[in-house]
């Protein structure tokens, strides 16, 4: 009996080695006490940040936008931005519950959806269709804005437009914080630029457009999230669209209408086109929010490769494989930038016999293509010279359109060569960075 025990013995304990060895090899190595050092130049990139607790930051006021009609947007903002950094400090996810929302805004969601439901038009992406602004118009035609919830919304809208900087919060946040409802801001400002120009014409679509445009090119700068920033420059986008609807309408155009629309397509400025604040703030998610960040196993993830991570090689490895191409695209030209960019970043090599941080390597091997996102910003800078040259145009009319296109100032910000031209539609184009975007006009 004990002869036959033994050899079975030797096996069991053979097969244990095997195994204590092999989970030795992929869990030692992985180890806090093994993490790497910040790359130096991650340590230099997240010293810029700044702080939104500054007087005239839309933040507070824009998280507070949805609340209840009898209660102070600003009050109510700044309330949901400790809560959610509270939580987070508690080792919680910085997100609010249903009845946490309900707690800090009260019932104003519900009132929100009614007059949104309205204007289906309202939600139209300029950077996919060339005529937003003319379903709008047709929606809102004769239809005078009545419901007191929007008239309240309109009235947070234009406080919130006048002021001087918009700042996100990044500290002390996850990836399951809230962001700020920008959509409302965008649905609103659609519909208050519609109405100004069908009550009053060029001149009412100059005075809101002016408003507008002030604050999204404020946000350009200041914006410090990626979708803030996309945000600011979808709604200049739909300004841009709404301005060349019009200046394709208008019969005549003054003098002093003219110098108004020229004040209003002044080009980018580089800092407006710059990302650098944005891509900070996506290192800074990667390379510190997860030290305060809840630990939770994440659904559909696998157990092996959560246990083989750690936390700053990760985000080493995806800052030099990820944004550290990405803040060099951002410091091209546009045209250099066109050429460089098309083709999507590789994934840096790595061995899946070396088991040190395996799954933070394997997780990031479909690393995110951020190319399409600096592009939006200079499709935007295009769009500025489109609109420019089509007012140019108008208000000097050529004898022979196609040359004066060729010899205007106004190019193509990615090849520098003139804007296309379409004689049988009278459209003006460039071909955008992503295909399916949209980047004409039609004189």
């Amino acid at each position: 009996m004990f002869s036959t025990r033994s050899p079975l013995l030797k096996i069991l304990v053979g097969i244990i080695l095997i195994v204590s060895l092999a989970l030795g090899i992929l869990i030692i190595p992985n180890l806090a006490i093994f993490d790497e050092a910040q790359l130096p130049e991650i340590t230099e990139h997240l010293r810029k940040q700044a702080n939104p607790n500054i007087e005239g930051n839309a933040l507070y006021s824009l998280y507070g936008i949805n609340a209840a009609t009898n209660k102070d947007m600003e009050t109510v903002g700044k309330a949901v931005v400790k809560r959610l950094q509270e939580k987070h400090g508690k080792g919680q996810f910085a997100h609010l519950t249903a009845a946490e929302t309900l707690e800090l805004y009260g019932d104003g969601e519900s009132l929100d959806k009614e007059w949104s439901d309205m204007y289906p038009a309202s939600q139209c992406n300029a950077r996919l269709k060339a005529n937003c602004f003319t379903e709008l118009l047709a929606e809102i035609s004769g239809k005078p804005f009545t419901h007191p919830r929007l008239l309240a919304q309109f009235e947070r809208y234009k406080q919130i437009i006048k002021m001087p900087h918009l700042i996100e919060e990044t500290r002390l946040m996850d990836y399951k914080s809230p962001v700020p409802p920008y959509g409302q801001m965008m649905q609103l400002g659609k519909l208050n630029q519609a109405k100004a120009y069908e009550q009053q014409g060029l001149e009412g679509l100059l005075a809101s457009s002016k408003e507008d445009m002030r604050f999204w090119r404020m946000a350009l700068t200041d914006s410090q999230i990626m979708i803030g920033r996309m945000v600011a420059i979808a709604s200049l986008r739909r300004n841009l669209s709404a301005i060349s609807y019009v200046i394709s309408k208008e019969a005549v155009i003054s003098s002093d209408q003219t110098k108004a629309l020229q004040a209003l397509l002044i080009p980018l400025t580089a800092d407006e086109t710059d990302m650098e604040k944005v891509l900070t703030a996506e290192l800074r998610f990667s390379a510190e929010n997860w030290k305060t960040a809840p630990k939770e196993f994440i659904e559909g993830s696998s157990v092996i490769l959560a246990t083989l991570y750690q936390p700053t090689a990760s985000s080493n490895w995806f800052y030099r494989q990820t944004l550290k191409p990405v803040f060099a695209f951002n410091k091209m030209s546009a045209s250099e930038f066109y050429e460089r960019a098309q083709a999507a970043t590789q994934p840096l090599e790595f061995s899946r016999f070396n088991p040190y941080n395996l799954g933070g390597k394997i997780s990031q091997s479909q690393n995110w293509q951020y190319a399409p996102y600096i592009g939006r910003s200079h499709d935007l800078a295009g769009i500025y010279s489109l609109v420019g040259l089509q007012l140019e145009l108008k208000t000097n009319p050529p004898q022979n359109i196609a040359e004066a296109i060729k010899t205007s100032a106004y190019k193509n910000p990615y090849t520098k060569k003139p804007f296309d031209y379409d004689a049988t539609t009278k459209s003006l184009s460039f071909r955008c960075f992503e295909a399916k975007d949209e980047c004409k006009i039609s004189l």
